[in-house]
């Protein structure tokens, strides 16, 4: 009799866990100090969605200060080569320019960008979200265009000077690249960006 109440207990559970796991989608993929990355399948691109979830040492404000310096993400930015401010919009607010290395055969890619930075004073929470332009011009030679890009950040604080991010990347690349790239692009990279923001957010918290 009590096997079969645990047994019930056991089928009745996965019935609630199941429809979780569809409604979410995502899967984990790998973690390193502190840094989770998990994606998900998408029918609009080859290129799976990749989530990167960590805490991170310092303010919302100093963060801001990174993402809204466009000139130095070749510092930080897995792969970025170069990253240009074409206009400002107003506080928080922008449009960028950037190029991307890609590893041979494959081309290198370009992209501009429209970014909204909001901060809410109240929960001390902010969220970033930077969506490709893809009509914008001019149109560098040699380079292809990444048809959609979308990446959001949404960070919460939790404790003084202590901070937590949820990034996702939404991307097609354009064209086609190998297999092993897209590996690149959708674990490595996202691993390499955050392990140099946290570099970047404790050398301001040491």
């Amino acid at each position: 009799m009590n096997f079969q109440k645990l047994f019930l207990v056991w089928v009745f559970s996965l019935a609630f866990q199941i429809p979780l796991v569809a409604q979410n989608g995502w899967v984990f993929q790998k973690e390193k100090d502190g840094i989770k990355i998990s994606n998900r399948h998408t029918e609009k691109s080859s290129f799976n969605d990749v989530r990167v979830e960590l805490d991170l040492p310092g303010t919302i404000d100093q963060l801001a200060g990174i993402l809204e310096d466009i000139p130095r993400y070749p510092d930080w930015a897995y792969a970025t080569r170069k990253s240009i401010l074409i206009k400002e919009l107003g506080p928080g607010k922008l449009i960028y320019y950037s190029e991307i290395d890609v590893p041979w055969p494959a081309s290198d890619r370009y992209f501009y960008a429209n970014f909204e930075l909001t901060k809410n004073e109240t929960d001390h929470s902010m969220q970033v979200v930077s969506v490709n332009l893809p009509d914008y011009t001019p149109i560098p030679k040699d380079l292809l265009k990444i048809n959609f890009s979308r990446g959001s950040w949404n960070v919460t604080t939790l404790a003084r000077n202590r901070i937590h991010v949820d990034y996702i990347l939404q991307l097609d690349p354009g064209g086609s690249l190998p297999a092993w790239v897209i590996n690149l692009f959708s674990s490595s990279g996202p691993l390499e960006t955050f392990e140099n923001i946290k570099k970047k957010m404790t050398a301001l918290n040491p």
